[in-house]
């Protein structure tokens, strides 16, 4: 039993060099016709013939030439907002590297490749109408930074990136993404760093005849941390007597479990054993603080999860073409 299973618990590129011969084969074209065209110079005994000139080619010649653009292929469309699907494959390509995409998955694998570009062009428009950019600067020193990062652990930065498909270009524009969606979330969903916490600990068990015999135990007095260590299924909290530590509101992946930690005082035991997906639960609350500073990754969480709310709204309230995957 892992701690996952009961705790919540861009992409870099080698520059591709490409040789402009076109300067080159120019050259090498104009140096041809000069030492060819001996045979055809005109000269005292060989003069230039007439040229007669033909009034409708010159017209032709001289009108424009319309030229066809077709319009590119689109993903998607949002609150009229094309993305195009040139960009989609790409992005899908970058995401399918390592992984094997069968046939009867490709069609879901594409709608959420899709749906994260989709959430972009909703985040980007809504920083527009809150004003809110990411400087030149601002891409440059994270660029900066985590070119450090590499080197300083005797990596090529290009060669990372290349092999997750992106040019410096390229990465630049994904590094602006970034910081835009982080600014965004800062005033669009912003968080309080501080929570109603409950320090808890429990002891899980497959069955419930199992949790009641230790609930009389406990009941006779028997100590909880050795009866933790002995019984309990939760590998990640067993060896330290069942300790949860400190749970805020949504850290918990068993809602039933987390529904009981937040019902108790501290000093009190769950009356009945809490059945939850993985087993039976016996839970004691240890202490309780109505304001207490987040940890660093349960805040990263709880922002995460007022940011996706948000982007849930933004999705509901938009105008969403997809022309690839499925919805």
């Amino acid at each position: 039993m892992r701690v996952s299973q009961i705790r919540h618990s861009r992409r870099i590129t080698t520059i591709v060099l490409a040789l402009l011969l076109g300067g080159v084969l120019v050259a090498c074209a104009s140096n041809g016709s000069s030492a060819s065209s001996g045979a055809n110079r005109p000269d005292a005994d060989n003069p230039a013939p007439a040229v007669q000139n033909d009034p409708t080619t010159d017209l032709v010649a001289a009108q424009p030439q319309p030229t066809q653009t077709p319009e590119e292929a689109l993903a998607a469309r949002v609150n009229g907002r094309a993305i195009l699907l040139a960009d989609f494959e790409r992005e899908r390509e970058r995401r399918t590297l390592g992984l094997t995409v069968e046939p009867a998955t490709a069609a879901a694998f594409d709608a959420d490749v899709l749906q994260t570009m989709i959430d972009q062009v909703l985040i980007e428009q809504a920083a527009e109408l809150q004003g809110i950019t990411v400087t030149d600067e601002e891409v440059e020193a994270e660029l900066s930074l985590q070119r450090t990062i590499a080197e300083e652990n005797e990596m090529s930065f290009e060669e990372i990136l290349a092999a997750q498909l992106y040019t410096v270009d390229e990465y630049r524009e994904a590094l602006r993404d970034m910081l835009l969606a982080q600014k965004v979330s800062e005033v669009i969903a912003p968080v309080s760093p501080m929570a109603e916490q409950v320090h808890s600990r429990h002891i899980l068990v497959a069955d419930e005849a199992t949790a009641r015999m230790l609930l009389d135990q406990l009941n006779q007095g028997a100590d909880f941390a050795q009866l933790a260590m002995q019984y309990s299924l939760d590998g990640s909290t067993a060896h330290t007597g069942g300790d949860l530590d400190w749970v805020s509101e949504g850290d918990l992946l068993q809602p039933e479990v987390e529904a009981a930690i937040f019902a108790l005082q501290p000093g009190q035991r769950a009356p009945d054993p809490v059945r939850s997906s993985l087993g039976y639960h016996i839970i004691e609350t240890l202490e309780r603080v109505e304001d207490r500073p987040l940890s660093q990754a349960a805040l990263a969480q709880k922002k995460q999860k007022a940011f996706l709310a948000w982007i849930e709204g933004q999705r509901a309230a938009a105008t969403i073409e997809r022309f690839v995957g499925t919805p």
